[in-house]
């Protein structure tokens, strides 16, 4: 997921809580609870395989010895 994606879900989720918080449905106690977990949930490294792309390349040597010419 793009960091941009990421950032607006995330501003998404806090303006979510703050409104649910202002509006008086949720306490403060269970506010900061689901703010903490999506610093969790949104900050989660990226998955294995996206970390193994970025690493550099790597190339094996097949020992692979010139042909002769006969």
């Amino acid at each position: 997921m793009a960091i941009l994606v990421r950032i607006l879900l995330w501003v998404a989720w806090l303006a979510g809580v703050g409104w649910v918080w202002h509006v008086g449905l949720l306490g403060t106690a269970a506010s900061i609870a689901l703010a903490a977990l999506s610093l969790v949930v949104f900050a989660w490294p990226g998955s294995i395989a996206r970390r193994r792309h970025h690493r550099e390349l790597r190339y094996v040597d097949m020992g692979k010895e010139p042909t002769g010419h006969h």
